[in-house]
């Protein structure tokens, strides 16, 4: 008789395992487990269990395995808040506090696969928020207003659940979440808050009479600890605020009950001023409700400068301060992943003031500013982008969508077919799911994102295309897989072979077997557009709450604000919107990828990509500033400061600005900022006029200077030159007239009135190419090679090699500008990465890195850290070779080249340019602070509607009167 063997599904041993580093008594998994510590479990295990797996089975489950227990999150950085006059109330109340409801929710979420080591952040992280936002049980009058600055897509609300869990533990009565500006995401949120929180579905509440209810509603935390599952919920997952208050489900405030309170709303004025007439009930006219108020705003970015034309900004942020000032006691959290925006808004609003007079307290973060780190699984902006296109992987070309459809368009749009691009992302996608569904355990729910234009329009057009695509792709799949498998030829097939071959080459699945899964993977796979319109009340009409369980989400702004896509593999992105609050938004491809991340791929422009790398740039120097701060116990209005004086507000200022604004004046701080001409002029007379100011300021500056000598590559250098020569040179030095840094008096004058020592003199300091024969050495107006220190004993210059850009004028229409020309092409990089370090010597490059690590997660160290050791400003002078050449090490052609349908006007430029001995590009580098501010580095730029024009020409018509997104 043949002996029967049973085979136990991989799922049982990863529940093997994952018992043995489950700590009993908590049920969560051990703090600080190893990869050795994880493989020694499996050993423990599979000699007990027969499986039928391969090695590469075995080995995604080990790596899933890993994944879940060892997740972590990072400290370093210095992290911890930015605080005013705060003393600390939990330590000493958190004994007499029982824990119920925060038990429950932490059960639940070991239970759903966190580690024990993310859920101890995670409790450290809510006790200092909780501290942070007051005692509830201290008496009134008072309000706390706090920012919390996390990652896109980094599980933010599973911190705020987490928070508002042990908020109403220690005595908060009433939560109120804002949940961004759509039905979707408020949806969306809710059903989060009705598992992690209120512990029943209250979907269920509106299910019409005479249905089913046999099902039991508790969901959740609800199902751990039954008692907690009676918060009163004012709102529903079907019903807003709004809607609810007309259907006569809106309840009054219990005062005899210690049940929580909680409303999800969307933020949309009338919702709000409906919650507002709801809390003036509840008490005699012109009296607070005298119970603490916890209002969490969950896109504190939204409704500040990126509403739409009828959300007045301004009246949603006097709505948010109306509702916590009808409060004796309320504290405010606003959650963002960038600083910018939240910040601009309270330091432009208005005062909210009322029928009796009373001006309510603005919501800028007055008591305390909090950076939250995301887990080591996170996959973020510098794990997407990398500091340069050659560390950028899953990143794809996008070079035929400007042809498809413009980045400045119209609703009218025609759009008639798909671009190669678009139907080789859909390919990618199928195969995803493919590779997907021959791994261990994968996720459900997989997604594609299309973002290509703002209007419903052209969404929708670009929809049923998608569709037309994907029936036609199935139908092939469905039709002839089999056959092909068999020898049988088939075009459309041998696409999906080369895009496989492409794409998924180094995956460890092969391609029989993905051809043979094709088929069922991608009969699942539906295109649904996101862009339901939102009616004057805030409600969406033709919601439709169905999700594909595999889907090809097309859409604009809706998909911009919050919306989770789950297993988010494929992103096609055209966009262009400059902003960092705006492009951070958009970037839905951020977040976790356990099991699957080698397979995500992002279709986006060179250009795109360099832009989400300075905004890497600008959020990291916000962050380093942050911890500086922190040291230096400094508060979190320096904090706002230094925000609105940040280089990238002058690009929020010019676009919230240019659609009413005539002229606005605004102040920056360039102290450890990256400064660079990204952009240079196409104006023959003006770039001779910048060779002749490079003549002068060699002859005068090598007699002003302190010293002459060379940096550790070379370079010569003017070591201390007077401040009134710098300044005199970029007076006369041209920039392109879209360069606003460049263009203007703004650095002319902050150089000359600087007074502090380190101000007075300035390095100049000549940055070589790579030396080649005499052409390569820089000329002076007569024909002699320029020498640095004089015709005796000077040094010669050598050019450098960059790739410039010239966009070809639009094929309808002549330019509304003056064209400009692209350093490095869509990278917009003068210097390279390490340049500027490469100026000090190395043992004060040692000692940078060094005083980097200590508040740091070890990595890459970014070159703001080095601005705080140089011993004076620096300028860095770049000579250009307008002329072609082939750079082997770089993979591409030196010199000026035009990017598209180049017209006769753009190749005459391009010549008489190349005749140019050579085309300047600076960078500038202050030294950072590193105590209290000082006015030296402060830039004043006026933005008038030229200029602002000039500056947002590159981006998307954003504000345009008289438009909307249909």
């Amino acid at each position: 008789m043949t002996e029967l063997k049973f085979a136990f599904p991989l799922s049982s041993v990863e529940g093997a395992v994952l018992g043995l580093l489950t700590d009993p008594k908590t049920g969560e998994s051990y703090i600080g487990l190893t990869e050795s510590q994880v493989e020694d479990a499996f050993k423990l295990v599979l000699p007990n269990m027969s499986v039928d797996a391969t090695d590469e089975q075995l080995r995604q489950l080990r790596r899933r395995v890993m994944d879940r227990v060892g997740a972590h999150i990072p400290t370093g950085r210095g992290n911890g808040p930015v605080v005013k006059n705060h003393i600390p109330w939990l330590p000493d109340a958190k004994a007499e506090i029982k824990w119920n409801r925060w038990r429950a929710y932490r059960t639940m979420l070991a239970r759903a696969g966190r580690s024990g080591q993310m859920l101890e952040r995670l409790d450290k992280f809510t006790d200092d928020i909780l501290d942070l936002a007051g005692d509830p049980k201290a008496a009134g009058p008072w309000n706390r207003r706090g920012l919390i600055i996390g990652d896109v897509q980094s599980g933010k609300t599973q911190n705020y659940l987490g928070l508002i869990n042990k908020a109403a533990d220690a005595g908060y009565r009433l939560v109120i979440i804002l949940s961004g500006n759509t039905e979707y995401l408020r949806r969306q949120t809710h059903e989060r808050v009705d598992e992690g929180f209120i512990g029943r579905d209250t979907a269920r509440v509106d299910t019409p009479k005479g249905a089913s209810l046999t099902k039991d509603v508790h969901i959740g935390v609800g199902q751990i600890d039954r008692s907690v599952a009676n918060t009163i919920s004012q709102t529903t997952v079907l019903m807003d605020y709004l809607q609810a208050s007309k259907k006569a489900s809106s309840m009054p405030l219990p005062n005899d009950s210690s049940a929580p309170v909680v409303f999800v709303l969307k933020k949309n004025k009338h919702v709000l001023n409906a919650v507002t007439g709801w809390a003036r009930s509840q008490t005699e006219h012109g009296r607070k409700i005298d119970l603490p108020l916890l209002l969490l705003d969950d896109e504190s970015d939204y409704a500040s400068i990126n509403t739409a034309a009828e959300e007045d900004p301004t009246a949603i942020n006097a709505a948010i301060r109306t509702i916590l000032g009808s409060f004796s006691r309320s504290s405010y959290v606003a959650i963002t992943a960038t600083p910018f925006a939240n910040i601009f808004i309270d330091h432009e609003a208005s005062g909210a003031v009322e029928e009796d007079g009373e001006v309510y307290d603005d919501l800028f973060p007055e008591d305390y500013i909090y950076p939250l780190e995301a887990p080591s699984n996170y996959v973020g902006i510098r794990a997407t982008f990398g500091r340069s296109e050659a560390s950028s992987t899953g990143l794809m070309n996008l070079s035929d969508a400007q042809s498809w459809i413009p980045i400045k368009h119209k609703k009218t749009q025609a759009v008639s077919t798909l671009p190669e691009s678009l139907r080789k992302a859909v390919r990618v996608f199928l195969l995803a799911n493919a590779v997907m569904d021959l791994r261990v355990q994968p996720p459900k729910r997989r997604s594609m994102l299309v973002n290509v234009s703002r209007f419903t329009a052209v969404q929708d057009k670009v929809g049923d295309l998608l569709t037309q695509e994907l029936f036609s792709y199935k139908s092939v799949i469905e039709l002839h897989s089999l056959a092909y498998a068999q020898g049988v030829g088939n075009a459309i097939l041998d696409e999906f072979r080369e895009t496989f071959q492409e794409t998924y080459a180094e995956s460890d699945e092969e391609w029989d077997a993905v051809l043979e899964r094709l088929h069922s993977a991608a009969s699942e796979v539906r295109v649904k557009v996101y862009n339901s319109a939102v009616n004057s009340q805030g409600e969406d009409d033709e919601f439709e709450e169905q999700v594909p369980s595999r889907q090809i989400a097309v859409g604009g702004d809706l998909l911009s604000r919050g919306l989770t896509l789950d297993g988010l593999v494929v992103s096609y992105f055209h966009r262009s919107v400059g902003a960092a609050d705006t492009m951070m938004q958009m970037a839905r491809w951020f977040g976790y990828r356990d099991g699957f991340r080698d397979l995500c791929r992002l279709w986006i422009s060179d250009k795109s990509a360099a832009d989400y790398r300075f905004v890497a740039d600008a959020i990291e120097e916000l962050r380093e500033d942050l911890a500086q701060m922190r040291r230096n116990n400094m508060t979190p209005r320096d904090f706002g400061l230094a925000v609105q004086q940040h280089p990238e507000s002058l690009l929020i200022t010019a676009r919230n600005k240019s659609k009413h604004t005539l002229v606005s004046e605004k102040e920056v701080n360039l102290l450890g900022r990256n400064l660079e001409t990204k952009r240079l002029s196409t104006n023959l007379d003006e770039q001779q006029g910048n060779l002749t100011a490079l003549e002068n300021l060699m002859s005068v500056g090598a007699e002003s200077a302190s010293a002459l000598d060379q940096t550790s590559r070379g370079y010569n250098r003017l070591n201390g030159v007077p401040k009134e020569l710098v300044a005199d040179f970029l007076h006369q030095f041209k920039a392109a007239n879209d360069d606003i840094f460049f263009t203007g008096p703004g650095l002319e004058s902050m150089i000359r009135a600087s007074q502090g020592d380190k101000f007075r003199e300035w390095d100049v300091v000549l940055m070589n190419g790579k030396r080649g024969d005499d052409s390569s050495l820089l000329r002076n107006h007569d024909g002699r090679i320029l020498l640095v220190g004089g015709d005796t004993n000077g040094s010669a210059v050598i050019k450098a090699q960059r790739q410039l850009v010239l966009r070809a004028t639009p094929q309808r229409g002549a330019r509304t500008f003056a064209p400009s020309l692209w350093v490095s092409g869509a990278r917009a990089r003068v210097a390279g990465s390490d340049d500027l370090r490469r100026l000090l010597d190395e043992e004060v490059q040692e000692a940078a890195i060094n005083a980097y690590l200590q508040n740091a997660a070890p990595g890459a160290v970014p070159e703001s850290a080095f601005y705080r050791f140089l011993p004076r400003p620096q300028l860095m002078i770049y000579c250009l070779d307008p002329n072609p050449a082939v750079l082997p090490e770089a993979g591409r052609t030196s010199g000026i080249r035009i990017e598209g349908d180049a017209t006769d006007q753009d190749e005459e430029l391009v010549e008489s340019l190349r005749k140019v001995e050579a085309l300047l590009a600076l960078k500038i580098a202050l030294p950072a602070a590193t105590g209290r501010p000082s006015p030296d580095g402060r830039v004043r730029y006026v933005l008038n509607k030229v200029a602002q024009q000039y500056w947002l020409d590159d981006f998307e018509d954003l504000y345009i009167a008289g438009d909307d997104q249909q």
